[in-house]
């Protein structure tokens, strides 16, 4: 329709402006970062940087810069009248926000995907030229599908760990088998299927090990094996649960849930990705509303403030919650069903209207 075209490029033309001034913002930040704060003064480390930083940056502020465009938008949509026009032939505030939403959905869209494909690799690229390039790091998170190797006088042990969360030391799925160091015979096998890190020892919940000297195999429940390996020996080699996609989250929840291990860690963080996505709807939603409410950019403000720190702690209530509160991930139920009631209300209000 020739009317969403003339709104959706209007708009876009606001939105690009905003966008490209965060950029130069995000840009700047990178430069002064590198140039502040890298040991090493390298041109492809820089580019490394930007390229692994920009993508990241826009898709934290895009709430932000989305929100502001439609309020520009719309300082300007309103100064011209048009909306009073519109008003005369019947058009709702909902019929003329459909582009501007319909844009926010494709928006929100391409950040599920991104959660999926392309921002947790960003994130790992970017911690690993923090890490190995700026001063010291802390590191943590989880070591997932990892080979180590041990050595000690006579023998040598190959360990594989399908998943280890390092800031409470419960695993799933290790492997080890010990060989002679100067023959390569096998010693021993050892299947760890849920257990704890404890200091250098590992405390298996559930697990099995085979001896060939003896040829016996030995069912292992509740019992404290000694690897002489500290959880500070494999961190370097960790991965963060920032790094992980949503489809890793949501199999690491299964798989925890199912082996009696911490599920709500991971469904937490894949909850807030899924929210976080979806911002740029929820914000653009209730920009609107904001504004055909009110009417005036300076009775917008303060309300709008409110939506978005609420909306911000909304977002990251489910990622607090499990991380840092050690709280099941549904209580964070509590709040999204708030906001899909004011995300239903703010529609309907859109679509009946505003007496002017």
């Amino acid at each position: 329709m020739l009317f969403d075209r003339y709104i959706l490029l209007n708009f876009l033309t606001v939105f690009t402006a905003v966008s490209f001034v965060s950029v130069v913002l995000v840009s700047t930040y990178a430069l002064l970062d590198f140039l502040l704060g890298f040991r090493e003064k390298n041109f492809k480390i820089a580019l490394e940087y930007f390229f692994n930083l920009l993508p990241l940056g826009f898709y934290y502020l895009s709430f932000i810069v989305l929100s502001i465009a439609i309020i520009l938008f719309l300082k300007r949509i309103f100064e011209r009248k048009i909306d009073l026009t519109l008003q005369s032939f019947m058009i709702s505030p909902l019929r003329f926000s459909a582009p501007l939403l319909t844009f926010s959905l494709f928006l929100s869209f391409i950040f599920i995907l991104g959660n999926q494909f392309l921002f947790p690799k960003l994130t790992g690229n970017l911690w690993y030229i923090e890490k190995t390039f700026k001063k010291k790091q802390i590191i943590g998170g989880v070591v997932k599908n990892f080979w180590f190797l041990k050595e000690e006088k006579d023998f040598k042990s190959y360990y594989y760990i399908e998943n280890l969360n390092l800031s409470d030391g419960t695993l799933f799925n290790l492997y080890a088998i010990k060989v002679n160091k100067s023959s390569l015979k096998p010693v021993e096998i050892l299947k760890v299927f849920t257990g704890k890190w404890e200091g250098d020892n590992l405390f298996t919940i559930n697990g099995e090990s085979y001896n060939f000297f003896e040829g016996k195999r030995k069912l292992l429940y509740n019992k404290m094996i000694e690897l002489g390996l500290t959880l500070k020996d494999v961190q370097l080699f960790a991965e963060k649960i920032d790094f992980l996609s949503l489809e890793d989250l949501l199999e690491l929840s299964a798989k925890s849930k199912k082996l009696g291990l911490n599920a709500d860690i991971y469904l937490g963080e894949l909850i807030f990705r899924i929210l976080f996505s979806l911002l740029p709807f929820f914000i653009s939603l209730f920009t609107l509303y904001l504004y055909f409410r009110f009417r005036e950019l300076k009775k917008v403000v303060l309300p709008f403030i409110f939506v978005v720190i609420s909306l911000w702690g909304i977002v990251l209530f489910p990622k607090i919650l499990t991380q840092k509160a050690n709280q099941p991930a549904n209580l964070s139920l509590i709040p999204i069903i708030l906001l899909v009631f004011l995300t239903l209300k703010g529609i309907h209000n859109l679509r009946k209207g505003f007496r002017i």
